[in-house]
């Protein structure tokens, strides 16, 4: 198996945001439990809740447990940190899984005012949740407007449109069919399926940001090709980052925007 075999085969990403959505959507009245559990099943056939030091009560099996913290909460919303932007996410346990993870889904809780973090990490037909809990709130993050993210997403996919066709060079040795099919799988595992929702934008800037990703990922798996140099290399490797972390924080703004439309009132 090659190394762009790992990379494109497994399950969807992003468990935390799909789940954010569709539980928003759910405690909004705006779908059933079912479409809850269902959303989960797409990612693994078990989930668990493990329960951390910080936080009560024996690990839960299956996708109820889930449902009650959620429902327990008074609001929502997803942070994908990376090591060096920990996205505002304060010291700690849930931050440091985050961090491992590249994800959280954060829930303020309505009892003590605290807010609960879980961390999904998929090991193999299992997606266990990690509950932590921060010892106050966490601040909402700050993030561009949607309009804008999209006009950087944009120019964005035009610049990834160089990294192809590296991508597809000789030296790379993958060919033009390979390729596509590689980047094909890496967008669809990167995509995530919304509940009904009203902001056509949120969901084009999620797979823009898809399509994003699923370069990034396939050129840094080939990294040891790029450039003829260790500068090139360098270079590469930064452009790939900043493209990455353009990604994410679109991603991030965009299903916390589908999140808050569940809460505004109707």
């Amino acid at each position: 198996m090659t190394s762009t075999d790992l990379i494109t085969s497994g399950p969807p990403a992003w468990p935390g945001c799909a789940l954010g959505t569709w539980a928003a959507a759910w405690l909004a009245g705006r779908c059933a439990p079912d479409d809850v559990t269902d959303t989960l099943s797409e990612f693994a056939d078990r989930h668990d809740v493990v329960r951390t030091a910080d936080t009560n009560g024996p690990d839960e099996h299956a996708r109820l447990g889930l449902l009650a913290l959620l429902r327990a909460g008074q609001g929502l919303s997803v942070r994908l940190p990376t090591a060096g932007d920990p996205q505002g996410l304060p010291p700690g346990p849930a931050t440091a899984a985050a961090l491992i993870a590249g994800e959280i889904l954060l829930v303020e809780e309505q009892s003590d005012g605290t807010t609960l973090g879980l961390v999904p990490t998929l090991v193999g037909e299992t997606c266990r949740w990690s509950a932590h809990r921060y010892d106050r709130p966490v601040a909402v993050a700050a993030s561009n407007s949607l309009g804008q993210i999209e006009y950087d997403l944009r120019e964005a996919v035009r610049e990834t449109a160089d990294i192809v066709g590296t991508l597809g060079s000789s030296g790379i040795r993958m060919n033009p069919s390979a390729l596509r099919s590689a980047l094909a799988m890496l967008t669809a595992r990167h995509q995530i399926t919304l509940p009904p929702h009203d902001d056509a934008r949120a969901g084009r800037v999620i797979d823009s940001a898809a399509r994003v990703e699923a370069i990034v990922t396939l050129a840094g798996a080939q990294a040891p090709t790029f450039g003829m140099t260790a500068g090139h290399v360098e270079l590469a490797d930064a452009r790939l980052r900043r493209l990455g972390a353009l990604a994410r924080s679109a991603r991030a703004t965009a299903v916390n925007q589908v999140i808050a439309e569940y809460r505004r009132p109707k």
